[in-house]
């Protein structure tokens, strides 16, 4: 086990899978353009991360062993989150337009008095804001 998991490609394939999450998540995000109900990037990141991750880490693995799915969990847990630092380091924040003002507000609900107006999001936008 020691040969297979403890070398130096292990981390080199962890990048490498995080800058694969990352480039395919925000083509996504910037195809669909906003979080909607069916479309969120911090779950499409975590799906993409746990479906990369146990195809990558089968193709280390031999014999499958109870030890292996604890070290294959915990390598989709740093791809996941390799992915999430490298999206906040090289994204961009949403930016603010503007602000529904108080006159507006007064004739809405609860929930549609919060409601900002923000430019498009695209593939640098982040996914935690």
């Amino acid at each position: 086990m020691q040969d297979t998991f403890f070398n130096i490609n292990q981390p080199l394939v962890i990048g490498g899978c995080s800058l694969v999450v990352v480039i395919i998540t925000s083509i996504i995000h910037h195809r669909v353009g906003k979080i909607t109900k069916w479309w969120n990037p911090k779950w499409g990141s975590f799906l993409l991360s746990l479906v990369i991750g146990v195809i990558v880490q089968f193709q280390f693995i031999e014999v499958l062993e109870p030890i292996h799915i604890i070290v294959i969990a915990g390598n989709i847990g740093l791809i996941y989150l390799s992915a999430v630092g490298l999206n906040a380091v090289v994204g961009k924040p949403v930016e603010v337009l503007g602000e529904l003002s108080e006159a507006e507000i007064k004739g809405m609900k609860k929930e549609q008095a919060s409601i900002i107006i923000t430019t498009e999001e695209t593939w640098r936008t982040r996914w935690f804001e």
